[in-house]
């Protein structure tokens, strides 16, 4: 089965893509800023108590709340595919970024909530919570180059082509059950969306157009995410890229193999448009000046 909003009215095809997916999946709750013109394609294929899906999207966020749930009280799991673009993958409290060919999943009892910040395309696997025994890490990645995921992820790309699908998805959620064994997955890692985030920024440190708008989308989330990711730190965004740039500052000012560059240069080099407020900053955080720090170190 396929629907798209294609043959829809303009200002009608979000709301029928919000119709459609709560269909073709489950109670959810899709956001997207391109009221306009939104385009989406999902292809289904029934497979008796288990699913499969393509879905071929532009920019959207998608949120299983408790409103939903207690609306659609689904027992089972979804395990998503990437296959095209990024999605950022999160419910209790861990957080995963999905490239093309990355595969994570997310239960369907508790809320969790799917960013895609570009066009993007996945394989959606609905499987049953008897198929899968055991502990199921959530929001993590399963990796699927090697070994049991990859005989997965080929499990699920064959499937629409195969004259009995059916059989083959069952072979896929048990090959499923064992790659999610404690003894086959790697150790499922911390959340590393706010570690990816200042992995960014420091990558990225003495670019004029370093914000929040470039670092959303270099790792394919929302500008609003970005924030999210330091609203409970210490610092915001834009505080702890000026403390990186001071702490580069400083660290250039004191290697005596950059003692040949002046101070402006030093201070460009680590992101400082404004050498006055360069100035102003560094006395502020060191309780000296460049050239103080520099002289006695």
């Amino acid at each position: 089965m396929r629907w798209s909003t294609g043959d829809r009215a303009v200002g009608e095809q979000f709301a029928y893509w919000r119709e459609l997916i709560c269909s073709a999946f489950l109670a959810l709750t899709p956001e997207s800023d391109l009221r306009g013109g939104f385009a989406g394609e999902v292809t289904q294929w029934p497979l008796g108590g288990l699913a499969l899906a393509r879905i071929a999207s532009q920019r959207q966020t998608v949120r299983r709340t408790e409103d939903d749930i207690a609306r659609s009280p689904v027992h089972g799991f979804y395990a998503n595919l990437q296959v095209r673009g990024t999605s950022l993958m999160a419910q209790d409290d861990r957080v995963t970024l999905l490239r093309p060919g990355e595969l994570g999943l997310v239960g369907t009892d508790r809320p969790f909530r799917f960013e895609f910040g570009a066009d993007f395309e996945q394989l959606s696997f609905f499987v049953p919570t008897t198929l899968l025994p055991g502990p199921v890490p959530t929001a993590a990645a399963v990796p699927t180059r090697g070994g049991v995921g990859a005989a997965v992820r080929l499990a699920l790309e064959s499937v629409p082509s195969v004259a009995r699908p059916e059989r083959l998805a069952v072979h896929a959620a048990g090959l499923l059950a064992v790659a999610l064994d404690p003894e086959t997955l790697p150790p499922v890692r911390s959340p590393r969306t706010h570690a990816a985030a200042l992995a960014d920024i420091e990558e990225h440190l003495g670019d004029d157009d370093l914000c929040p708008a470039t670092t959303a989308r270099r790792l394919g989330v929302s500008v609003r995410f970005v924030h999210g990711l330091f609203a409970q730190k210490p610092e915001s965004y834009a505080a702890t890229v000026r403390t990186l740039r001071l702490e580069k500052a400083s660290r250039d000012l004191r290697d005596p193999s950059l003692a040949h560059l002046r101070v402006i240069d030093i201070a460009t080099e680590a992101g400082f448009v404004n050498v006055a407020s360069f100035h102003r900053a560094f006395r502020r955080a060191f309780g000296r000046t460049p050239q103080q720090v520099r002289t006695y170190s």
